[in-house]
């Protein structure tokens, strides 16, 4: 009987505590204010500590063990009223504080919806917190160019009207992202219109051609050997190039297939060329080939399409005027003043000369004697390429900028806005600009790898026509045509410097 009544007991204090729990969620917090509308759920079949002091007692916490803890899962808005479908129950312990006052601070605070309360940012919910964290930008390394070329010991035969031809293979052990890839094709054949080269990367599977049909008109160049690089950012096709000097295709161009198929893709891997031989009574073989490759640990970006530039048919750049250089190899130098005087800054040649600094890598400095012999590639009696030239007429008060891979249209451009550019090409004792021949030298101070060429010459362009460009080398100008002009300015990789910044 006792236990009966015991039991009545707690159940009567079990349901009167929890009808007062349901009312003090449901009071207003203060004056003025709404409460947030919650379903709690049923309280627990657990025991409920009765050690409960009157309302208004200035003493004594009442200790509720086990509530469930609600708050929103999904809401849209995190002063919206929620509905019990939104709300997941979970049980803490929870201290609710009781005190004479009308103002009720459980430690487990449910936020009234129109308090003067600071509003949660948009997309937080509440009684969560986010704490947003700024991300920071990661820069990408600039892509690191990589030579990569064959271990061949001898010239491998290129057999004769055969469709087969002959392979050989490069293998890259660098797994990082392909950003650019050129070739570097040297050929030994009595006709260069009777081949067809392609590359095939064992990574993709892929095959494309580098050249076939070389010639004017195609598949017609019955002259001599190949040494050139190909590559995408060339201004000409390789597929129209036959000429008898030096060879029947010498310079840099454009492969018949474009290298960017190749673009963001592992370049670890094995790289096969094959040259073939498509016509009788003639043969050769494949001297040496190299991939040059510019990687990136990062996926590259996408290289977007240039917007065309609106330029005049023709445009000349007035009040220039030149000199012969002093000395055997100080070409450079002698265009330098030349193209300063004409913003206004006058230089001495030798002066200019002797302040450039000396190196073995032409990128750095002076390379040989100035008075030495012509027609010599690094480390032997040479010249300087333009970024120290640049670098020195800024010294000197003007504004200079050294170019790799200029294009034809950014060249124009700077003739019609009335600003003549150095350019480095391959010269003759006629003052003509001729056909050359690029290597790769990689200079024991810096190990860093560049293109020289025997005869490299600068020259200043000063006008265009739809037909010829206008230089100025040492005191006379030149009218050549524009084929000529890029096929000679391509061997040094359409180098210049130029006065925009």
């Amino acid at each position: 009987m006792l236990n009966k009544k015991n039991l009545l007991k707690n159940l009567f204090f079990s349901i009167f505590l929890a009808s007062g729990l349901l009312s003090l969620l449901f009071l207003p917090v203060y004056a003025g204010t709404k409460t947030l509308a919650v379903t709690i759920g049923s309280l627990p079949n657990t025991p409920i500590s009765t050690d409960i002091q009157p309302y208004g007692s200035p003493t004594g916490p009442a200790q509720i063990t086990q509530i469930p803890e609600v708050f929103p899962t999904d809401s849209p808005n995190p002063t919206s009223t929620f509905s019990s479908s939104l709300l997941q129950p979970r049980l803490i312990t929870a201290t609710i504080t009781i005190t004479p006052t009308t103002t009720i601070t459980p430690t487990a605070t449910i936020t009234p919806t129109d308090t003067p309360t600071p509003i949660p940012s948009p997309g937080s919910f509440l009684p969560l917190l986010f704490i947003q964290h700024e991300i920071p930008t990661i820069t990408p390394p600039p892509p690191e160019k990589v030579l990569f070329c064959d271990t061949l010991t001898q010239p491998l035969p290129i057999p004769d009207n055969d469709p087969g031809g002959v392979d050989d293979s490069i293998s890259v052990p660098d797994f990082r992202l392909i950003s650019d890839l050129n070739v570097y094709l040297d050929v030994s054949h009595g006709a260069v219109g009777n081949l067809v080269v392609s590359l095939t990367s064992q990574y993709s599977g892929e095959t494309i051609t580098v050249l076939n049909l070389p010639g004017n008109p195609p598949g017609e160049c019955s002259e001599n050997d190949i040494i050139a690089i190909l590559d995408d950012e060339a201004a000409q096709s390789v597929d129209t190039k036959c000429s008898a000097y030096p060879l029947a295709i010498s310079g840099i161009y454009q492969p018949t297939q474009p290298f960017n198929r190749f673009s963001r893709m592992l370049a670890a891997g094995t790289w096969k060329l094959n040259v073939s031989d498509k016509h009788d009574a003639n043969t050769g073989s494949l001297n040496h080939w190299c991939l040059e490759a510019s990687l990136s640990t990062m996926l590259p970006e996408l290289t977007p399409v240039p917007t065309p530039i609106s330029l005049p048919p023709s445009a000349y750049v007035d009040g220039m005027s030149g000199q012969n250089q002093q000395l055997n190899l100080d070409c450079e130098s002698r265009s330098a003043v030349d193209w300063a005087k004409h913003f206004g800054f006058y230089i001495n040649e030798l002066g200019f000369l002797n302040n450039l600094p000396v190196s073995d890598d032409p990128e750095v400095g002076f390379v040989g004697d100035p008075d030495g012999i012509w027609g010599n590639i690094p480390p032997d009696d040479y010249g300087v390429h333009a970024p120290p030239v640049a670098a020195l007429l800024r010294e000197y008060g003007l504004e200079a900028s050294s170019r790799r891979s200029l294009s034809w249209d950014a060249l124009r451009a700077e003739i019609v806005a009335g600003r003549p550019v150095i350019v480095w090409i391959i010269g003759s004792n006629s003052y003509n600009l001729v056909n050359g021949i690029p290597y790769y030298y990689t200079p024991a101070s810096t190990h860093i790898t560049t293109i020289v060429a025997p005869h490299e010459h600068t020259v200043i362009v000063v006008g265009y026509s739809s037909s010829h460009v206008t230089v100025l080398s040492g005191s006379r100008f030149v009218d050549v045509p524009i084929h000529q002009f890029l096929d000679s300015w391509s061997v040094m990789q359409f180098m210049a410097v130029i006065s925009s910044p």
